[in-house]
């Protein structure tokens, strides 16, 4: 199983932001619904909320973007997933204690990382240099495997 972090979610969402095309490619390739736990949908639509406020994408787009969330959930695309908390926190404090001293994780890096070895996933798909690094240490899978560059023009 694989779980998408919110900035994996968010560049499907966005068709503007620079990771969308890398995000559609991977995630036309997947044959199980996208894990969307509590933590991910508040940290999408968090995101979707301020990229308004900052006048990063139009009223149009941010709407769109709940729109497809709803869709995607109605459609099987995204399926709920629940992590008790008492676990998913167990799990956290422990990946910090294990992991920070080494690689700079934020907080929210180590709920992504721990709601996924919670929920079972064996990959981690994320454009989040951090997470990326935490998630590798965890032995998860991180994809995509090289992080995408924008082109030399």
């Amino acid at each position: 199983m694989t779980y998408c972090d919110s900035s994996f979610l968010l560049a499907l969402l966005l068709p503007g932001d620079f990771f969308h095309p890398h995000a559609a490619r991977l995630a036309a390739r997947f044959r199980e619904s996208i894990p969307f736990t509590l933590l991910a949908e508040l940290e999408v639509a968090n995101t979707i909320r301020r990229a308004l406020r900052e006048r990063a994408i139009t009223r149009a787009k941010h709407d769109a973007a709940f729109r497809q969330i709803e869709a995607d959930l109605a459609d099987g695309i995204l399926a709920r997933r629940d992590t008790p908390q008492a676990e998913l926190y167990r799990i956290a404090r422990e990946l910090s204690e294990r992991h920070t001293p080494s690689i700079p994780t934020r907080s929210l890096d180590i709920l992504q990382t721990a709601s996924a070895l919670l929920i079972g996933a064996d990959s981690l798909h994320t454009f989040d240099l951090r997470q990326r690094q935490l998630a590798t240490a965890c032995g998860l899978k991180v994809h995509p495997a090289t992080m995408p560059k924008p082109s030399a023009k």
